[in-house]
């Protein structure tokens, strides 16, 4: 075995890291704790993390980007639920509320707007049902998304209100 290359642990665990990030894109945090957690020793890990890092596969701001982008579009979450998700994931703070304000406004989401439209979306899907459980149920699904108290309360007013007049 020569020595410029890398012990077979090494390898391994590289190659179980590119398996990780191959199946959806990750965290430094987070994939160093499932590595860990699957078993491959700590130094290999380190290692891994350092290569992909250096070959640009493993960018903690890049992947809060993404991970906003996909929840503020394509879930409806508020930028609280997706600060939450990033930290859960183990981003830091300044770099997930950096890509937070920075997706935001590339994309011109407006939470007002989102919450409004997330509301009408399940108000139609809720039709059947009477009006209490109608709220309950809304006022569920979007605390669920992260929107706060005063929002969900003025979205409900909105919504329940146009839904009586079309009634």
């Amino acid at each position: 075995m020569s020595s410029s290359r890398p012990p077979r642990t090494s390898r391994s665990t590289y190659d179980r890291a590119l398996d990780l990030l191959a199946a959806r894109a990750r965290g430094q945090t987070e994939l160093r704790r499932l590595l860990l957690r699957k078993g491959e020793p700590e130094a290999d890990v380190d290692a891994a993390i350092e290569r992909l890092s250096a070959a640009g596969l493993l960018d903690d701001t890049n992947f809060a980007r993404q991970l906003t982008r996909s929840k503020a579009l394509g879930a409806g979450a508020s930028k609280r639920r997706i600060a939450q998700e990033l930290s859960r994931r183990g981003v830091d703070r300044d770099v997930a509320s950096r890509a937070i304000a920075d997706v935001f406004d590339e994309e011109e989401i407006d939470e007002a707007d989102s919450i409004e439209r997330i509301a009408r979306k399940k108000l139609r899907l809720l039709a059947g049902v009477d009006a209490a459980t109608q709220r309950r149920r809304l006022y569920g699904h979007l605390a669920r998304r992260g929107y706060d108290l005063d929002a969900i309360q003025r979205v409900l007013q909105l919504v329940m209100a146009d839904d009586s007049e079309l009634s």
